[in-house]
């Protein structure tokens, strides 16, 4: 059988290479926090991205490129992620998983910062598929895990926790500011898998 490549470090042997990742004109790019390098190309799962900013850095706006996370440790953050890019798709736990999600995004405490969110996203058609967004940083400037400006966002799968000042009526786990957000639960039978009672 032939050897399928679809584009840049997603392959297989005549089997439907997409295993929960969106199929597209554009190109992917691998992030693992653990064993990247921000040298890599990020374009297969042997040379990727150590950090997600230079990944969103790396994506072109409207081509659908899609942002691969590896599930195995948090992708620290050190400073706001800001996502101005259009048509970027970012994928973390692929496989269904409603809360817990491995893919994690963390702003840890102890970063001085005059930014509102861990991450704030201002792109049209943007996506966030099985990822889990933390918050743990008490500096008082930072009001939320995910600041939302952007047009059609979807979010799949994901969870957002503000770990810090649960106690405060001025902080949260998202600010919804864009326009027709849409927040998904995708169940297993999605890749026909069969429910069997027991």
């Amino acid at each position: 059988m032939s050897l399928t490549n679809f584009p840049n470090g997603v392959s297989s042997f005549g089997v439907p290479a997409n295993a929960g990742l969106p199929m597209t004109f554009g190109t992917y790019y691998f992030v693992d926090a653990d064993v990247g390098s921000d040298l890599n190309d990020g374009l297969s799962m042997d040379t990727p991205f150590a950090t997600i900013d230079k990944a969103v850095d790396s994506v072109t706006t409207n081509k659908d490129d899609v942002i691969v996370l590896g599930t195995n440790s948090s992708h620290q953050l050190t400073e706001m992620l800001t996502i101005s890019k259009s048509r970027v798709h970012f994928v973390g736990d692929p496989f269904g998983r409603m809360y817990g999600q491995r893919a994690k995004v963390n702003y840890a405490d102890g970063i001085a910062t005059a930014d509102k969110f861990a991450v704030k996203n201002t792109g049209v058609g943007n996506t966030f598929t099985g990822i889990k967004f933390l918050n743990a940083n008490t500096d008082a400037q930072v009001v939320a895990t995910f600041g939302e400006g952007g047009e059609y966002t979807v979010f799949r799968n994901c969870e957002f926790y503000n770990s810090c000042e649960l106690t405060s009526n001025t902080e949260a786990e998202m600010v919804l500011n864009g326009d027709s957000a849409q927040f998904l639960l995708m169940l297993k039978e999605l890749w026909n898998f069969t429910t069997v009672n027991l």
